[in-house]
């Protein structure tokens, strides 16, 4: 929706009036291709057929988070690299990636990409938390612009990415649903096609609460972990959310123990990166394992298999941290879209719970994607605040990304609704 939005801010970049980050949203893991492909080859389309082409194709440099390149497969490993794609890391600073990505922000001849959730998200239409490392990073490319003497303005553009899921794929849908039922040893409506998707509602609140009693089950049989009680008053949606909100600081407390970790004061999301940072130094250790004796290559398989094991509880955390009953607990029945969503992330959830990971998501029901961009941050505009209170005006501009976003989902719905 208004690619001319898009394109006005690509053509001020590339007539270097303004440095370029794009803050796209994560909802799922299709994101960064998509936006590298409206980037590379739609815009510059879009452009010469409007009679106004670019000096040259955008493209997009984008910055992903380091176990991208572990999880994914040789493929994934090969391209990541030949793309321009950069490396992060979440609670490790490293020194050579973060220059990278200032010398790309500062000079580079293409805008700088990221998601400003820092991962996936698990939902389009709603606007989880969001990190202020889009921001920190814009602010870093406006003091250096500011001490080179150079005038350029340094823009954030957000853009929500939504999905409209093909109807053609009900009968997928419903399937999906079969299979938790059957999963979890439920068997009432197993074998039903219901005739829309709303029909599916009282069978997903089954699923979820037996997901959710197997969880809590599994957890106090293997880590004594403590149920909470019933609270007076209490909806079954708020009584579910709670439950899940109580279980996943546990379930990181397992993986912290398991791994040495010191969980702090930090919060259960910062406290999630550290356990993947240390699962996956264990899992993918970088030092090599030649000449170790037979012992010693023992006790490494056996260091790696307890970091993986550690890291289903994490896989457990990244999923149902964005995990919010209200999302399907409205007054109206909710849209398809969200249905479908709801029906994936309890299919991920099962999966997880079984030892997959995000690979394991799925993935076969046909989509539409419609990209809205919304009204940038222009963090040059805010240097003077910036160069008093540093931390509060970077929450601030966090702030504001985050109000246009939700501005960006807003349209979104009011456009797709006429």
């Amino acid at each position: 929706l208004s690619p001319d939005r898009i394109l006005d801010e690509l053509r001020d970049f590339q007539q270097a009036r303004s440095r370029l980050i794009i803050a796209f949203r994560h909802p799922y893991g299709d994101e960064p291709q998509l936006t590298f492909h409206v980037f590379e080859n739609m815009l510059p389309r879009l452009a010469r057929k409007a009679g106004s082409p670019l000096k040259h194709e955008p493209g997009l440099r984008l910055v992903h988070d380091y176990a991208v390149a572990l999880w994914g497969d040789s493929f994934i490993r090969f391209l990541l690299p030949r793309a321009g794609a950069m490396p992060v890391y979440h609670v490790k600073c490293e020194a050579g990636s973060l220059s990278s990505i200032r010398a790309v922000l500062k000079d580079g001849p293409n805008p700088l990409g990221l998601a400003p959730e820092g991962q996936i998200s698990y939902h389009s239409e709603t606007l989880p938390r969001i990190e202020q490392g889009a921001v920190r990073m814009g602010f870093w490319c406006a003091s250096d612009i500011e001490r080179a003497n150079r005038t350029e303005e340094v823009r954030i553009l957000p853009i929500s990415i939504h999905y409209q899921y093909d109807k053609r794929d009900h009968r997928k849908v419903v399937a999906h649903v079969c299979m938790l039922e059957q999963l979890c040893g439920l068997s009432q409506g197993a074998n039903k096609i219901e005739n829309t998707l709303a029909e599916l509602l009282p069978r997903l609140v089954a699923v979820e609460h037996r997901l959710l009693a197997l969880t809590e089950s599994f957890y106090a049989a293997t880590y004594n972990y403590q149920t909470p009680d019933a609270q007076p008053d209490e909806s079954d949606a708020q009584n579910r959310q709670r439950r899940w909100n109580a279980l996943l600081p546990a379930a990181l407390s397992v993986a912290e123990h398991a791994l040495g970790i010191d969980p702090g004061r930090e919060t259960v999301v910062q406290r999630m990166y550290r356990v993947r940072l240390e699962g996956w130094a264990r899992v993918k250790p970088e030092e090599s394992l030649e000449g170790l004796s037979q012992l010693e290559l023992a006790l490494a398989d056996r260091r790696t298999g307890e970091g993986w094991f550690a890291m289903r509880h994490m896989e457990l955390v990244d999923l149902m941290s964005y995990h919010d009953v209200s999302y399907l607990e409205s007054d109206t029945p909710p849209s398809d879209d969200r249905i479908v969503e709801h029906v994936l992330n309890l299919a991920d959830l099962a999966s997880r719970l079984m030892g997959g990971n995000i690979t394991n998501r799925p993935n076969d029901i046909r989509k539409r994607a419609f990209i809205v961009p919304g009204d940038c941050v222009n963090l040059t505009a805010l240097m003077p605040e910036y160069h008093a209170h540093p931390k509060h005006t970077a929450k601030v501009a966090t702030e504001r990304l985050a109000k246009n976003l939700e501005s960006c989902i807003e349209r979104y719905h009011h456009e797709t609704s006429r």
